[in-house]
């Protein structure tokens, strides 16, 4: 950095620079313009649509509800919960309006890591101009990159772009006052503890990676401050061992105790891979990362991720040893190099500290691009840095501008893509011909459109083509064989017998229930309720189904009562949902199958459950009165008054005698 310029800008520049920014800026709307009317996706239903549970959020309970009853991770992610509601207060609801904030918030942490890198820069010697400059396309590439076009588009990842913009406000403020130590002023430990103290719970509570905040300032310790011990004084041992070491300390005690005590070598459901196979999968998966940021895709499978294969062992596949040594070398290379090449450094110690949580031994899906979102903020600045030191003026320009049009171009393609599902869905499966949710999700919309011989096809090939069976695609053949009458009782068997061995997949639950419903109301008239309750039943002796206290075992349970409430048999199916109910009680729970009870004539067994429902209700209310579920006391008593009537009135009609 030594031989770059540190000519004060003019006020000439200044005005460049800003027309520059607000270019970009202009570049990141238009290019992500056409993604802005996609749909609603996946997970965006599981956090978006608790908006309309309790008839809208209108008041402070419904608000305390939706905003502190998130269930994505064990904070609940209240502030990102909360900016929902900037959008929509009910649902359903459009998906424009939440994208357009997305794409608002990826421009605003666009901007926040503009002034970081500056804050970097200037750290370390350079003049505000040249800073600013480098600055200035070090976060264009970042706004403008394909590979984030999935975390900005999927409206549910607005939790991991908050936590960033946090993370990156956070880490400017930290600089800022660090700069402020140099002058021996109180006011820059103030300004440090402050940046940490705030800004790392505003990260958590959007989500838990935030947490790394103190661990990232650590990383611009030890390499951007590291090398310029001549400008700036060593931090102070006690404030440092408090703001930082002890809550990096703590992030690798709580990952240690995974690996101690979480039983690392066993595969839990419904993840069909172990933590040590996740951890080994992980170096493999870091350099695909890697390979997307500086060689991108006009297209990747966004949201259809599940076709990267784990690695079963250290030779399996042969390149999960040789990422381990390219990452190993990597950050050897960034400790040893840290004061010479401190720009170099602080990228990659910057993008393996962040990955430390998601990408490491916590029981995750092994790939998701979102995880990048914050970890390549700084992966280009090093690449700039040389470019704006070794070309002249046109030459950087000129470079810089491909480098973008080019991003901006991908990115542009990709936003279109994500104009519609279809198109989604489409894409995605034929970049991923190993995907089953992508295969999966494209026979559906073949067979939606009526093309029911290529969305069977397409199926087969893809039960084929991956080399564990996959629940979802079997029971996807089944129930299109079944809606177009094509299912006979020899293929149900061997589909059947594939499907019982396997660990249930609760994710499959919507798969399984469909394919039970056009089963039990007639549309395989070929296959008997009865053989399909069969294949429920002997679900449960896989041992991790069978666990009386596991997800599965409530889910196969629920699925066996309700074959057995369509076979007729209802103290059989009130015995299968009050199993269901014990690993899982819950009075909403409770009462979906009791309405399913009444609903079928079995008043008594319906009785039973929602009795155990309300009791159930009022414990949970007992502990915590703040507490709102979607059913309400009121509800149940009013069910309760119901079926207690319709019930009197049937047995008064089995005792009635004969008209005389």
């Amino acid at each position: 950095m030594q031989s770059i310029q540190t000519r004060l800008p003019t006020s000439g520049d200044q005005l460049v620079l800003a027309a520059i920014w607000a270019s970009v800026l202009l570049a990141a709307v238009l290019a992500y313009l056409p993604g802005l009317d996609g749909p609603f996706l996946l997970d965006d239903f599981g956090s978006i649509k608790p908006l309309g549970d309790f008839g809208g959020v209108r008041d402070w309970d419904t608000f305390r509800a939706f905003v502190f009853g998130g269930h994505a991770g064990p904070t609940g992610r209240p502030l990102a919960l909360l900016s929902f509601l900037a959008d929509a207060n009910d649902w359903p609801t459009e998906s424009w309006p939440f994208k357009r904030t997305n794409l608002l918030i990826h421009l605003l942490t666009g901007i926040a890591l503009g002034v970081l890198v500056t804050q970097v820069l200037k750290c370390i010697g350079a003049g505000r101009r040249d800073a600013r400059r480098i600055a200035l396309v070090t976060a264009a590439v970042w706004i403008l990159h394909p590979f984030l076009v999935s975390t900005t588009l999927y409206i549910v990842q607005r939790m991991a772009q908050l936590a960033a913009l946090f993370l990156f406000a956070g880490l400017a403020l930290y600089l800022h006052g660090r700069m402020q130590t140099r002058a021996g002023a109180w006011t820059g430990y103030l300004t440090m503890s402050a940046a940490i103290g705030v800004f790392t719970p505003l990260a958590m509570l959007s989500k838990e990676n935030g947490i790394l905040l103190p661990m990232l300032a650590g990383v611009v310790e030890m390499t951007i401050v590291a090398g310029r011990r001549d400008r700036l004084p060593a931090l102070n041992r006690l404030w440092s061992a408090v703001f930082i070491v002890l809550p990096s300390a703590a992030i690798f005690l709580y990952l240690g105790k995974i690996v101690i005590t979480g039983n690392f070598f066993e595969i839990r459901p419904p993840r069909d891979f172990s933590l040590y196979e996740r951890f080994l999968t992980q170096g493999r998966v870091l350099a695909d990362y890697l390979q997307h940021w500086y060689l991108p895709k006009l297209y990747t499978t966004g949201v259809f991720q599940d076709h990267f294969i784990k690695s079963t062992g250290w030779f399996s596949p042969p390149t999960t040893l040789l990422c381990y040594l390219f990452h190993a070398a990597a950050v050897a290379f960034a400790l040893v190099r840290r004061r010479e090449l401190p720009l170099l450094a602080l990228a990659i110690l910057f993008f393996y500290a962040s990955h430390l949580l998601e990408s490491t031994v916590v029981n995750l899906e092994l790939y998701f691009e979102h995880r990048n979102y914050a970890a390549a903020a700084f992966l280009f600045l090093p690449v700039v840095e040389i470019a704006y030191r070794k070309l002249d003026a046109r030459g950087f320009v000129l470079t810089s501008l491909a480098i973008v049009v080019l991003a901006g171009s991908f990115t542009r393609y990709s936003a279109s893509v994500w104009r519609s599902l279809p198109s989604m869905i489409e894409s995605s499966a034929l970049k991923a011909p190993t995907s089953a949710r992508a295969q999966g999700q494209f026979a559906k919309l073949l067979f939606v459109s009526g093309d029911v011989d290529r969305a069977l096809a397409v199926v087969d090939r893809a039960i084929e083509t991956i080399p564990a069976d996959d629940p979802l695609l079997l029971t996807t053949r089944m129930y299109f064989l079944c809606a177009t009458d094509r299912l006979e009782a020899g293929e149900f068997d061997r589909l059947a017998a594939r499907l019982e061995g396997l660990p249930f997949d609760s994710r499959a639950l919507k798969a399984y229930n469909t394919l039970a419903h056009e089963i039990l109301t007639g549309s395989c008239p070929n296959i008997e309720a009865a053989r399909l309750e069969g294949v429920f039943v002997r679900m449960l002796d896989v041992p991790v189904n069978g666990k009386p206290t596991s997800l599965q075992y409530s889910h196969i349970n629920f699925l066996i009562g309700y074959t057995r409430v369509y076979r007729g048999e209802g103290e059989a199916a009130l015995e299968a949902f009050g199993d269901s109910l014990d690993a899982r009680p819950g009075p909403t729970h409770a009462m979906a199958m009791a309405a399913m009870l009444a609903s079928n004539g079995f008043n008594a067994e319906a009785l039973i459950l929602a009795e155990r429902g309300l009791a159930k209700l009022r414990e949970e209310m007992a502990a915590n009165a703040k507490l709102m579920y979607k059913v309400k006391e009121s509800d149940i008593l009013g069910f309760i008054e119901t079926v207690r009537t319709d019930l009197a009135a049937g047995q008064a009609d089995d005792t009635a005698g004969p008209a005389e």
